[in-house]
């Protein structure tokens, strides 16, 4: 097997960072257990050819400009799910189990666990949070730096085998290739087990069909920018677009049943919750758990299946998590055993 790592660090005070901007960093590194990490350049080079120039030949080309994306798809380990969470929607609100806190489902969080959590919305202001990524090549003697790295896209899904997945992806201000930082990986203890779906539960519309599945977006909107601030091929600036952090998902359904064609019908607001409780155990008996709450999801696509000579037919819908008009339509809540995400 390949001898490889990433890095992963929250860039803070001083962020995004750019070509010449080195900002502070979080004190929580991750190196995630990564099933893939993609460092792309994309790099977009001048061609010349329209040029009068009594050649009939094609000219060189010319390096013009680099927009470098990023991207990481890993198994569910709860301490991965945060890092991940935190660089996409900021540092959640962190609290040390006591054996009085309680988990959304009222359960006392003892000592040696620690509950985070993300309510929306967001990450206030126009700069989104961004993170470093270090992708160490090994094997092959080559190493990569990405800094002002931005969260466009969180998935999570949880397929019928091979574990729960989480993936992340967005643009980055800048992507250089250094030497070997001879860094020392230091990864969630194997006896960690991921989330996988058979530790998922679902409580959803009332007298909806059986689910088939369950899938859940975030899309978190930003945009990178040449700002002329500084003379660069790479974007230097990145700024959240006009569009909030949305949830979206899918939920295809085993049978076709009238309560939720009547609520993709009717856009029929209801509570939901996606909750996933671990194996693995913190302290005390406590496992690692992870919850989803929408206070307001509704259908916003879906179809029944086409009406054939067949025993089942289900249907498919698309949700989005909404606000009926107060703040906190969505609230994450991780319980593990990270200290803190700042």
């Amino acid at each position: 097997m390949a001898l490889a790592y990433a890095r992963i660090r929250r860039e803070t005070t001083g962020a995004p960072g750019n070509q010449s901007a080195t900002p502070t960093y979080a004190t929580k590194i991750l190196y995630p257990p990564a099933i893939s990490v993609s460092c792309n350049l994309n790099p977009s080079h001048m061609m010349r050819d329209d040029e009068i120039r009594n050649i009939d030949e094609p000219l060189a080309a010319v390096p013009e400009k680099y927009d470098p994306t990023w991207a990481v798809e890993s198994r569910m380990y709860p301490d991965t799910v945060g890092m991940l969470l935190a660089c996409a929607l900021g540092a959640p609100t962190t609290t040390a189990g006591n054996g009085v806190i309680t988990d959304p489902d009222t359960v006392a969080i003892p000592v040696g666990a620690y509950r985070h959590v993300w309510t929306a919305p967001f990450v206030t202001g126009a700069i989104p949070s961004t993170l470093d990524l270090t992708a160490a090549y090994r094997d092959q003697a080559t190493y990569f730096q990405l800094k002002g790295c931005a969260t466009d896209t969180l998935a999570i899904t949880s397929p019928e085998s091979g574990g729960a997945r989480i993936s992340a992806s967005g643009p980055a201000l800048y992507m250089a290739r250094i030497s070997d930082p001879a860094l020392s990986p230091s990864y969630e203890a194997l006896t960690v087990l991921p989330f996988m779906r058979r530790h998922l539960t679902l409580s959803w519309l009332s007298g909806s069909a059986t689910t088939e599945d369950f899938s859940l977006n975030i899309a978190n909107p930003v945009e990178p920018w040449r700002s002329l601030g500084i003379e660069s091929a790479y974007p230097d600036v990145v700024e959240k677009a006009e569009s909030p952090v949305t949830f979206t998902g899918s939920i295809p359904k085993r049978q076709l049943d009238a309560d939720d064609y009547d609520a993709l019908l009717n856009a029929t607001g209801f509570a939901a919750t996606a909750k996933w409780v671990s194996s693995s155990i913190i302290a005390s008996g406590y496992p690692y758990k992870l919850f989803v709450v929408f206070a307001n999801c509704q259908y916003v696509a879906g179809n029944p299946g086409a009406l054939e000579n067949r025993r089942r037919i289900g249907a498919s819908f698309d949700f989005k998590a909404t606000t009926t008009g107060s703040a906190g339509h969505v609230t994450i809540s991780l319980i593990n055993s990270t200290t803190s995400y700042a």
